[in-house]
């Protein structure tokens, strides 16, 4: 595939959404080209991650090019889900070459829960230590299953469009976050939580390296069906409450407002909800004990909440009053160029944790190594 992308559209299929940001390397920096944009998943056509209705997604893909303004072909995407991806970050003795390979996939034997025969893989060494004064070095190694992996290329391609690269999900928001940060990101360690559609994927970044990966099953989906058995039986209804109703600021002990029709909406969404997001909060202050005791006297710095459900009113503060470490939504057109004649820092800042990993995508062959 092709390298050195200056102009690429960073895509990311999503069983709840679709989303998709264009970026340009330019002299100035990275500019956005378009308006980024998040909308629905055709019904049925994404499982678990694996587009099942190609036909459906193209439609959708090529519709967002039209009214999107995106004006590349070159496409770079990300897979995911539960089932049919495998992220993990590996402690090795030092090696290279031949040696690494062969280690490589012995450790894709043993992690992946799928048949090796049917996987495409990469691996990537993230941290060696090029002093030569440690003997262990963290691998990043990711697979998926091949058909998984050809279904999206199909739906893209037959949307007309290009695809350069297929990513994965924690490297795509550690980029967008991180990377490309101008707060001094790149130096501390931050956790990144992207609530997707069917799990939430933990990634924990440290001076610029993905460190540590864990996947946990309470996610929108989890949010949605909660609503659904507690207040309607409809699935299209109860997804659409969620994004019309759900609030955490209550429970982060937020003043709501005035009791309205509107409010009283909020009220009855947000105890349905509670208990599966005060779950999702404590597995991530798990996962925060866990890496603190692999890592004695790291600080972490910052929590990044992105996905669709991280634009939940009060999410952010509810999750730094239970975990002790401060938390926002992401937003990664902070460090971008933008034409705020036709995008407002309002739009940007409301779609920024839903299209992180889009961006992240985007910026793949855009920042220096």
């Amino acid at each position: 595939m092709a390298r050195g992308a200056t102009n690429a559209l960073g895509l990311d299929i999503g069983g709840e959404a679709i989303k998709a940001v264009q970026l340009r390397k330019t002299r100035e920096g990275l500019q956005v080209i378009g308006r980024p944009a998040s909308v629905p998943t055709p019904a049925g056509s994404v499982s678990g991650g694996v587009v099942v209705d190609g036909e459906a997604i193209s439609e959708a893909l090529a519709d967002m090019v039209r009214t999107c303004g995106f004006t590349t072909k070159d496409v770079v995407a990300s897979v995911g889900g539960n089932t049919s991806v495998t992220v993990r970050v590996a402690s090795m003795p030092q090696m290279s070459g031949r040696e690494l390979r062969d280690a490589m996939d012995y450790e894709l034997d043993r992690q992946v829960p799928f048949p090796i025969d049917q996987v495409i893989y990469d691996y990537q060494v993230i941290d060696a230590d090029e002093g030569g004064e440690s003997d262990e070095m963290n691998v990043l190694l990711a697979a998926a299953q091949e058909d998984m992996v050809n279904a999206h290329v199909a739906a893209i391609t037959d949307a007309r469009l290009q695809p350069i690269h297929i990513g994965v999900e924690p490297l795509a928001a550690a980029r967008a976050l991180v990377n490309v940060s101008t707060n001094g990101y790149n130096e501390q360690t931050v956790v990144i939580a992207q609530i997707g559609a069917s799990q939430t994927e933990i990634g924990v970044v440290r001076r610029g390296y993905l460190d540590f990966v864990r996947a946990i099953p309470t996610a929108g989906q989890t949010l949605t069906a909660a609503i659904r058995q507690g207040l309607t039986g409809d699935e299209a209804q109860a997804e659409q409450a969620k994004r019309q109703f759900a609030d955490a600021r209550e429970l982060s002990g937020t003043d709501m407002g005035e009791a309205t029709e509107v409010q009283r909406a909020k009220e009855a969404i947000q105890q349905v909800i509670s208990e599966p997001l005060f779950e999702l909060i404590t597995e991530l202050g798990r996962t925060l004990d866990f890496y603190r005791r692999q890592h004695p006297g790291e600080q972490i710095a910052r929590i990044f909440l992105a996905g669709g459900s991280a634009v939940i009113p009060g999410l952010a503060e509810l999750v730094e009053s239970e975990t002790g470490v401060a938390a926002e939504p992401a937003n990664p057109y902070q460090y971008l160029i933008y034409d705020s004649a036709s995008l407002s820092e309002a739009y940007l800042r409301d779609i920024g944790p839903v299209t992180t990993v889009a961006a992240g995508l985007a910026m793949r062959d855009m920042l220096p190594d």
